[in-house]
Formats: C-alpha cells, structure tokens, sequence
C-alpha cells in the first residue's frame, strides 16, 4: 500500500511505501546549464575526486546539476528517504487521449473530473523501483498507479462482456505498460564501473598508489590482483543472479483475449487492466498477472507466493459480490473471502475446468469456436502483481533496523579517528627528523591504511554468507540474508497449530449425531456404516437419520459441505475436507453445467440458457455419489421402496443417491464456517449443510434443536486435543435455481443443530522436542491458530508450549454487552469488566479482570483458594486468548496495563483471524520483543511479513510471505536458523574485533618504527595481510553454530560494555608488549640503531635492522594468536578445533613462524629482509609471546568480563561529567527507584539505561518469566 502526503511545496512531495518499509521525498528538478558547466570544471580541476566522491553522496550533482523545478514542469524527479539521497529518475511525458478516471483511481481523481471533461492530453510518469507514478494535475502531486480501479469496477460489475476496445486498450497500455515482470541486465562495463566506484576498491586502489609511492611494488601487485579477482568474481555473480531472477519473473505466453466483442490471441505481454481472457488454454503453465475468475473453476498452486503447499481453489465472482468495489488495488495481500477469487501472477494451474460463457460473440484468428471456457479479467500486471512485489523485495531487500550494522560503521568512523591522531603525531616526529614534506605524506597516509584495514566490511559479512550456504543445503532459503543476524535476537517465537505444530492432515475420528427426538448426542460413530445404517424413509416419505431432520442426513452432509475439486482423479483441498470425504467413502464427479441441469431434473433446459444464470450458477457442475453406485443408476431398493434409489444390499446406503452441488459458500477466517446448497438426485427442494466453529454455528441454529449437553460433549473433546467441527442445515422450499442465487447471510440462518464432527489432530514427531528446546533457552513460544481455544489449550500442554505445572485460563467475552460505548471510551477500565477468565478445567479459580491476579470464585472452596494463592505467589499460569476477546481489548483497553501483562502472560491465542495475527506480532514489537513467526499457510501471510524473522513452511525457494522458506515441513528448521543467526553474529563479533586488533598490532608497529623513520619492508605486509591475516579471519568464518541453544542471546551492539572491554583490555595487553619488545631490543649490548644511508637525505634509512626484525617476529605471532582468542567457540558457536580448515590454518602458520624465528635460513630472512639474532634473543621472542597469549587467554575468559560493568559506569559518569546532567538525573533516579539519600553515585551508575518494555514488565510481574 502506498501513502501519499503533499502538504508541501509545489516541487516536493512525501510518498510512503508501506511495501518498502521506507518513505521517499520526491522534488521536482530540471537540468541546469550553467551549473553543468561549473561542475565539470570542478571534476577535471579535482582530477575526478569530486566526481567519485559525489557518486557516493550525490551532493555537488544535486547542487550544481539540478534546480528545483515545479512537478508538473519537472524533467527528472530527485528521491530521497530520511535526508539521504536515493536516486534520480527521469520523466516521460506522452500524449493521453483518456479522461481523468481513465488514468487515476476514482478516489484520487472524482473531486476533479468535471475540469478534465475533453481529456488529460498529456500524461506525465516516473518510476522508482519498478513503482510507476502518474502525475495528477489538479492536486499537483504524483499517485501511484497501482490504486488505480476502473470506474466500472467500483459498481461491483466486471469489463462488459464484449471485453475491451482497441481505445481504451491503447490508453491503458501507456499507462501501465507490457505486461511483463522484466528486469534489464546491466551491461558489464556499467557493473564494473558501478564496482570500481564503490568506497571499499576506491580506498583499495588509493591504498596501492600509496603503497606504491612507498616502494612496496609487490605488495601493491598482490592487492591489486585480489582486488581485480574480487571484482571479476562479483561482476560474474551479479550477472548470473540477475539472469536468474530475470529468468524466475519473465513470463510470457500466448493468450486468448476478448476485445471488441471477439476473440483473438495475443501476447500475454500485451495484456492490461481489464482484459478479459480464457484461462482454458493448454499453453498456459503459469499466470502472466493477477486476476478475477469470472467463469468457471480452477485449482492452483501459489506455494511460490503465500508459502501454502496445499493446492487453492478457485471460484468465480459472482454477480453480487462486492469484491472489485472493495478491494485496494495496491495491497498485495487480501482477505481470504477477496483472495478465493484472485488469481495471482506466477502461481501454477493445476486444473481448469470450463463452462458455457457469456462473454464474446465469435472468435477472430483463432480456430476454437465452443462457447466452453473458463474467463478472469485482469486486475495487475508487471510489477504491481503480487508476484511483482516478490521480485522487486529480492531486488530491493526491505532495511534491517539492526544495532550491529550501525554500530560497525561508528566503530569504522573510531578507527578513522584514530588514523588522524596517528597521521598527527607521526607527522610531527618525521618533521623533526627532517624528512621531506612529500615523505611525510606519504607515510602518514600509509599509515591510515594501516588502522583502517580495507578487508573489514568483506570480512564481516563473510560468516553471513557462509551462514545462508548452510541454510541453504539444510532447505531453508532466504531472499534477505541481513535477517540472518536478526533470527540470533529472537526473543519470543510464534506458532501456526495445524500444519505446523500438529500434521496437516487430520484424522477423523468419528461423529457425535444429535438427536432431535431425546435432545441429546448418541454414541460415537466412528465408521460410514455407523453414520448411514440408520438412514431411512419415514411414513411421510421424508428421508431421514439418528439426527431425526426431515430430509437432511448427516451422510450427504460429510459428502457435500467442502470445496474439494478432481486434479487427475483425485480430490484436491482443504486436508480436513479431504479425511471428511474419505471418511464417507463417496466418490466426487465434475461435469460441465449443460450435463449438470439434466442430472438435477428437468426444471430447465438449454433454450432458457442465459449469461445471469451463468453467474450465478456456474459451480453447478459437482456430483457427489455413495460408494459402489453406478452414476445416475436408478434401480429400487426394496428395504426403502422408494422409486429412483440406489440399491445396495439392503444397507442405510441404499437409501441414499447422488446429491449435486449447487452453491459453495468456502470457509471464510471470519466467519469461521462453510457451507452448500445442494440437491439429491430425486428430491423435491434443495438442501443446506453447514459446517464450522461450535460456538458459531450454535448462534445460526434454532435453539430447540441445540441438545442439552452441548457444552459438556464439548468440552470433554476440546480440553483432550480433538478438533471439534459441528454440523447444521436445512431444507430450502424452492426451486433449485432459485436456491443457488441465495446471498450467504439467507442460507446461513434458522438451521437444524446434526452434530459434532470430531478429529484426532496428531503433533508432529519433532514438535515437543522443538519447543522443550525453546523453552530451555527460555524463548518465549506463543501459539496463534483459529481453533477452538479448549483445543488449542490441550495442544499446546501436550507439546510442552505451556510447561508441566503452569495453569492456564481462557478468556471470554460474556460480559461485554454490559458495557456501553461512552464507558468504553471515559472509563479505562470498563471494558475490562466484560472479559471473564476461567481456568480451562473449571477448578473454580478466575482471574482478575483488571489485575490478572488468581481468585478463588467460591471463598468457601479450600481447595480452590490454596490453588489462587499459589498462583498468585508463583505467578506460574498464562492465559489464552480468543480473537473476539482481542479485538474487543485491542479497541478500547489497548492503553491500560492489563493490555500488556495480558499479553506478557498469552500463550495461546484461538479463533484468531489473518489480521488479528498480524495485529498479535506488531503488540509484541511494540514491547520491544524480536519477534519470529513459523507457519505453513495463507491466513499465516500477515504474521509472516510482519514478524522480524518470519519462515514459511514450504516447498518454494522463495515466497512473498517470508524473508526466509523452509521445505522442512516441521518447525525443526526454527531451531536451525536461530542457531545459525547467533553463529552468525557471534562470527561477525569475533572477525570485527579480529580485524579490529589486527589493525591496532600493525598500527602500533608501524609508529614504534617511525621514530626512526623506519617501516616493514615489502615482504613482512605481505605476508603478514594475505598470508596470515586474511586466511584466519576467512577460516574463523567458517565456524558451525552450536548444537543446542543457550538462555543468553548475544549482544548485538558492538559498544555494549563486554565487547568493547574485551577489544580495549587486548589492544592495551599487545600494545603494551609491543612497547615491552621495543626497549628490550633497544637494551641489548648487540643492537645497532638505524640510520640514513645518506647523511645528506634523512629518507634514506633502510627498513631492515635489529629494530624491525624483533618487531616483525614478536608480532607475526600476536596476528596469530588474537584470532584464537577471538574465535570464540561455545555457547554459539562450535569449539574452535571443531573448525578443521581454521585448525588447518593456524598449524601451518605457527609451523611456519617458528621455523621463522628459531631456524631461519638464509632465503627467507632475505625474503622478509630479517637479520641475523642470536639464538637466546629468539627464545625472549618466543617467550614474550606465550606470555602475551597467555594473558591476553586470561583476560578474555576471566579478568575483561568482570571489568565490563565499571567500564560501563565510568563511561556513563564521562558522558554525564560532559553533557552537566550529572546531580539532575541521578537525584531523580534515586527518587523514583527508592534509594535513600546515602545511596552511592557509583552504584547507581550500575543501573542499566534504556531497558525494553518487555523486561520491564517482566521485573513487575509475580514469578516473572517463570511460566515459560
């Protein structure tokens, strides 16, 4: 959905993409000649520094380049989100002969229409990551035309049925172009220019003029050639990805189109809003955009855009539908009662059936001449199709508002700062040597490259990488790898129940029949045989069953209320559909609708044919008949002695014939039922069934036909796990075709109660396991599911959700018809009033409406009152929650306390519609939880985009609904990706401070032996950055993640208190023995001080020395070491030795720097320009290293945490010494938190700022967590 605001300027305007999660300012501009000028001879004069540094930053271009321009005359459009330069788009103005409606959405354009009666004339565009804008005269602001809806539409009627002219064609052509997700593949010399201006190679390729100009040709060369090999690498994988996802979105075929009243076949790219064309092709494999079924039906899987692996079925619109009048044309995900009719871009036909159409006269340049088809009418299509916005989210990953990625840059920024104070002072101490200014230049920048390692950003995101390949070898795909490090912050995790949880398929148990006659439920039925033997004909001829409903048999209800289509033979739908059909053992037949009015009688024929009753009864078309039936065989049964019945040995069967589906009204999230109209063979009046949630269908049914002991049957099978659907209908005195033109709200009322459908839900293998993991590492779980709240209850204690021993209550809203409006609205706690709590196994405890403590109901019950004062001491109990009593709470109690410790103490939450799950997720964020949300199906899309670190349950490698996709098909990849995100970031950590240290120890070096005007020589940076540092830190990312998961998540701040006295306590410790090595070498008796070659040239002094080869082989090992201390093993990441090729790398580095230092031979001290040392000196080297490791070991493990707190309090005591906030703060932070006034500052220094909602809640909260 996109949001547009213009309380601006005429030349700016704010658009917000919801999609994007961004919004973008858009100022107009026009091209400046003169400042074109200008800045051209700023480039040249710069020698092409302005130029680079403005493709970064785009500031002297928009200054210079551009002027601002009114949108309606603007030539290019500047985007800009939060003050940041975005790009720069060009406008295209073509001739439009269409009116205003014709271009924009009604909703833009009504209040304008009369100016613009004799046409637009020109129509002014932009696009902005495939989003196109069309400029709207009359309110001078640019709209999306992705809201655009034909006025026709918000009538409720679809493109007449002589489709489009070759006019409106044409307009709608040039406004919303080919219809065809195309992606254009940069050329490769724009890619390698785009790659060569990228900050990380320009500093490399400054770094190696530097390097260069100091004489370290070699070294120069090796940079230079990773670099170009880097850059050849990218440019290849660019390419090759992009070819990929233009081969993934590209789509096209031909079609047949109705245009002008005939049909033709074109091009699916030529296709637009409004088209109406037959989808009953054999050339069509997939859907080139989104459309509306207009005629007959079809199966499809749109597993590549909601993660729903169970095939969809479609219906068409009918001709009362609402649909086109309330749709949002830019939302791309929709009500299920909308989406049950929308075929999506991208998903795959599975079955198409046809049937007589309305649409078209005869066909043009195409040979089929049947009048059989199966139509839609385009709604979308490119890039404003679903499938569009999958696409454009690969292309363009929404941002990751993750701590870690700010943190780096500031850290980066730290290290620069230190760069200049080094430039500074080595500046000054070569000035006093004489060195020449140019010399000193040179130097100092050598130096900056030294503190700033360019490799640092690469080397961060490598474990990144190294994480995706093996969530991509375990089946879990991600479109959005910065996630990857989110999933390690996950704090609560949300749950789908069936098909996540618990097996998509479900058992049916057996059937509860109600009887009318006694108003009670007879015994469990559990076979077909049970259910049909006692099927009769009563004395007045009616048919009838144990339920004792005239007419209406709970057999032809199991075999008539679902959706189910034919795909190859077999029936294709809802799982619990399916087991219901299988349960009875009937057999599903479609046919065409002309077949179909003969197989229902003769009340019309095919003279009175006509498009009206076309719509309205186009599902016609679906035959349901008992086991071992021939169809349509109309022998007599002797034991029912009614002519026309099937004959089957005497049984209940052969009471029972074939029965047509005439309507399907499919489940709706909503509503929480479904329902048919339908008709036997040879009965009299069409018959409705009902299927749905008890307490919803108990409401629609007539109350003396609801049995006494509803409640308990029930609950009897809530509360052990079964899912519960009842059953109801009623017999509808009319005609057949007037029957199948009922609204639903007239077939869905005054029904007779049948029974209780009751199904045995089993959990997954893994399930228990999973969340027991969870829970041990005390990851809150939650499930969110639209069953029954009893059911949902008994689940989640069977699966270990809800822990051994923590009580649960239910919510209800009996009471909230005694609350008004106006006290809803004054009163904050007057809503809470109508929302009881009750334990879910009635032990005469509830809870406090307003403080969710436990109470006894009767104060006489001892046992009842123990168990409230328990609970109320231990706080071990959660609540479950309803989606009425959620939205009820979410209206008008949302700013009261109970709102959050209701959601603090929610485990379960049942009856829960797509919405309210997307609600649920958006709550917890606002508590500052990360959030993560598994689930398998369509309703799931809301939560799954919402959530943090969303993961669908499907067999697609990727899907619009979730950053990441598992064709797992149990939640066991949850606990895999939470273990590879904290690996992940645990690796970013450690490589960080790795390169971070690196950069110090080199640092360090190089400003010891600038005293003397002294550097490594070629040899040493080489070995030292391609042969030692970048093997480790590439090796160290390949750490695996740990095999179980830990109660502490990992911080994601690299300033937090640990990492940043763990880097500082180690930098200090090798800085210190560098400092030690340096004046023990200048302390010994052979040591010779360096000097100039030339006494006239003070740059003449060579590098190689005493000084420079002690140096160089003390720190060879500290490069080594400071890897081990940062490769941080458990408890996120496997011991380091479990690492083998890091393991691989440090033995042969450590074989190799020894034989360095302890038998050297001539060769390599002249590689590395080394001198001779005596043997004792080389063994003080040794030594001086251990020692450094072994105290650098120590620290890290033992001394740097302890000093983590004090060196948080002394930052916060500097930061409030600074800002004068010091007696202010702290005075009202005692007063508030009750010290008393001897209260110590340095204690309350220890007080963590800034804590989440969540844990602050916690803290209040009796037995805090403990429930979970």
């Amino acid at each position: 959905m996109l949001i547009v605001r213009a309380s601006r300027p005429d030349y700016v305007q704010d658009i917000g993409l919801a999609e994007e999660d961004m919004s973008i300012t858009v100022r107009g501009c026009r091209r400046s000649v003169a400042g074109s000028v200008v800045y051209w001879i700023l480039v040249v004069c710069t020698a092409g520094i302005i130029f680079i540094v403005d493709s970064w930053f785009h500031t002297f271009s928009t200054w210079l380049l551009l002027k601002q321009a009114p949108l309606s005359e603007a030539e290019c459009i500047h985007v800009s989100s939060g003050g940041k330069f975005v790009s720069l788009e060009v406008v295209s103005a073509a001739q439009f002969d269409g009116t205003l409606e014709a271009a924009f959405n009604p909703q833009d354009s009504e209040k304008y229409i009369e100016q613009y009666m004799d046409g637009l004339g020109e129509l002014r565009m932009f696009t902005f990551r495939h989003y196109r804008f069309a400029y709207l005269p009359a309110s001078a602001q640019f709209v999306p035309i992705s809201r655009w809806k034909d006025p026709e539409w918000t009538l409720g009627v679809a493109t007449g049925y002589a489709g489009l002219s070759e006019r409106i064609h044409k307009q709608r052509m040039s406004i919303f172009g080919q219809c065809i997700i195309d992606i254009r593949e940069k050329p490769y010399l724009r890619l390698l220019w785009e790659e060569v201006l990228n900050p990380f190679y320009v500093f490399q390729l400054a770094s190696i003029i530097i390097w260069s100009c100091e004489d370290y040709y070699y070294y120069a060369c090796a940079i230079f050639v990773i670099s170009a090999i880097s850059i050849a690498s990218t440019l290849i994988s660019t390419k090759r990805t992009m070819r990929k996802i233009r081969e993934m979105s590209a789509y096209t075929c031909d079609v047949r189109v109705l245009r002008a009243g005939y049909w033709s076949e074109v091009a699916s790219s030529d296709l637009v809003p409004g088209d109406i064309f037959d989808l009953a092709d054999a050339k069509f494999a997939a859907l080139p955009c989104d459309a509306v079924l207009l005629e007959g039906d079809c199966v499809v899987n749109e597993s590549m855009l909601t993660g729903e692996s169970v095939p969809e079925s479609k219906s068409p619109l009918e001709h009362t539908s609402r649909v086109l009048q309330e749709i949002d044309m830019s939302a791309h995900t929709l009500k299920p009662s909308m989406s049950r009719h929308i075929l999506f871009a991208g998903t795959h036909l599975v079955r198409v059936r046809k049937v007589n159409s309305a649409y078209g006269k005869q066909t043009a340049s195409c040979t089929n001449t049947s009048h059989l088809r199966a139509t839609a009418m385009v709604l979308r299509t490119g890039f404003c199709t679903t499938k569009g916005t999958l696409v454009r989210s690969i292309l363009f990953p929404r941002p990751t508002k993750f701590r870690f990625y700010r943190d780096a840059f500031r850290f980066i920024g730290v290290l620069a700062g230190i760069a200049v104070i080094g430039f500074t002072v080595n500046s000054i101490n070569l000035h006093r040597l004489g060195i020449s200014n140019g010399a000193i230049a040179k130097k100092a920048l050598d130096l900056i490259t030294v503190v700033v390692p360019p490799a640092l950003p690469a080397c961060m995101s490598i474990g990144m990488a190294f994480a995706a390949r093996r969530l991509r070898k375990e089946g879990i795909f991600c479109i959005s790898p910065s996630r990857i490090n989110v999933a390690s912050k996950v704090a609560v995790m949300c749950f789908d129940k069936t098909g996540t949880l618990t097996e998509t398929g479900l058992d049916l148990l057996g059937v509860r029949i109600a009887s009318q006659s006694t108003r009670q439920f007879v015994d469990m039925q559990s076979t077909i045989e049970q259910v049909t033997e006692s099927v009769t004909i009563a004395e007045s001829g009616e048919l009838v069953d144990a339920a004792g409903i005239p007419e209406l048999t709970v057999a032809n209800a199991l075999a008539t209320c679902h959706s189910l289509r034919l795909v190859n033979g077999i029936p294709v739908g809802d799982p619990l559909e399916v087991k219901m059909l299988e349960f009875t053992g009937w057999q599903i037949e479609e046919n065409d609708i002309a077949s179909m009015r003969t197989s229902l009688g003769n009340e019309s024929s095919g003279d009175d044919y006509s498009p009206s009753v076309s719509l309205a009864t186009n599902l016609l078309s679906t035959v349901v008949h008992p086991p071992l039936a021939s169809k349509f065989n109309q022998t007599t049964n002797s034991a029912c002695e009614s002519p026309g019945l099937n004959a089957i040995g005497g049984s209940g069967f052969g009471c029972l014939e074939e029965v047509g589906i005439l309507r399907c009204f499919e489940f709706s999230s909503s509503l929480c039922r479904a329902s048919v109209i339908a008709k036997r063979l040879h009965g009299s009046f069409a018959e409705v069934y009902v299927k749905g949630a008890p307490e919803v269908l108990r409401a629609l049914c007539i109350p003396t036909t609801v049995p006494a002991n509803y409640d308990q049957v029930l609950n009897k099978y809530t509360q052990h796990g079964y899912r519960v659907i009842a059953l109801a209908g009623k017999t509808l005195q009319q005609s057949w075709r007037d029957a199948a033109t009922l609204d639903r709200a007239s077939v869905e009322c005054d029904l007779s109660f049948m029974g209780f459908l009751v199904f045995e839900n089993r959990l997954k293998p893994v399930t228990q396991s999973v969340l027991e993991e969870l829970r041990e590492a005390q990851i809150r779980s939650i499930m969110c599911t639209g069953d029954n709240p009893l059911t949902a209850v008994s689940v989640a204690r069977e699966c270990s959700l809800v822990a051994p021993g923590v009580q649960v209550f239910v919510s209800r809203l009996a009471g909230a018809s005694d609350v008004s409006v106006k006290d809803c609205e004054y009163n904050g706690h007057a809503p809470l009033a109508g929302v009881s709590w009750v334990h879910y196994a009635d032990l005469g405890v509830v809870l406090d409406p307003v403080s969710l403590v436990p109470r006894a109901t009767d104060a006489n019950d001892a046992m009842a009152v123990d168990l409230a004062v328990e609970l109320a001491q231990s706080g071990r109990y959660c609540v479950a929650i309803t989606g009425d009593v959620f939205g009820y709470l979410s209206r008008y109690a949302q700013s009261t306390d109970t709102w959050k410790h209701m959601l603090m103490r929610a485990a379960v939450y049942a009856r829960m519609s797509p919405e309210q799950k997307a609600e649920m997720i958006e709550q917890m964020q606002e508590l500052g939880y990360i959030t993560g949300f598994c689930g398998d199906g369509a309703n799931d899309c809301g939560a799954l985009k919402s959530a943090d670190v969303g993961l669908s349950l499907s067999e697609a490698e990727a899907s619009v609904a979730a950053p990441f996709t598992s064709r797992t098909d149990n939640i066991s990849c949850v606990t895999r990706l939470l273990k590879e995100g904290r690996c992940s970031i645990a690796t970013s950590f450690g490589c960080f401070k790795y390169m971070a240290l690196y950069s110090m120890i080199q640092f360090t070096t190089c400003c010891l032996l600038y005293i003397y005007n002294v550097n490594l020589t070629d040899g040493e940076y080489l070995y030292v950055d391609l042969f030692t540092i970048l093997p480790v830190a590439i090796c160290m990312d390949r750490a695996r993640p740990f095999k179980r998961l830990v109660p502490k998540r990992p911080s994601a701040s690299l300033t937090s208190k640990k990492v940043l006295a763990s880097l500082l306590g180690n930098v200090a410790l090798v800085i210190g023995f560098q400092i030690a090595v340096y004046f023990m070498t200048e302390s010994q008796p052979w040591y010779q001080k360096q000097v100039p070659a030339d006494p006239n040239d003070p740059d003449s002094t060579p590098k190689e020395g005493d000084l420079n080869t002690a140096m160089f082989l003390f720190t060879s090992f500290q490069y080594l070491f400071a890897g081990a201390i940062f490769n941080i093993g458990p408890p996120y990441r496997q011991p380091a030795y479990r690492n083998y090729s890091y393991v691989a790398v440090v033995v042969v580095i450590l074989i190799f720097d020894l034989w360095v230092l302890l038998a050297p031979v001539d060769g390599l001290l002249s590689l590395f320009g080394l001198m001779h040392t005596k043997v004792s000196w080389r063994f003080t080297i040794l030594g001086m290293a251990a020692a450094n490791f072994a105290l650098c070991y120590l620290g890290e493990w033992l001394l740097f945490p302890r000093l983590a707190i004090p060196l948080a309090k002394v930052f916060r005591l500097i930061k409030l010494v600074c800002s004068g906030k010091l007696y202010k703060k702290y005075e009202l932070a005692a007063g508030e938190v009750g010290h008393t006034e001897h209260s110590g500052l340095w204690a309350r220094l220890g007080q963590r700022q800034n804590r989440k909602e969540y844990k602050l809640i916690l803290s209040g909260m009796v037995g805090g967590s403990s429930w979970y």
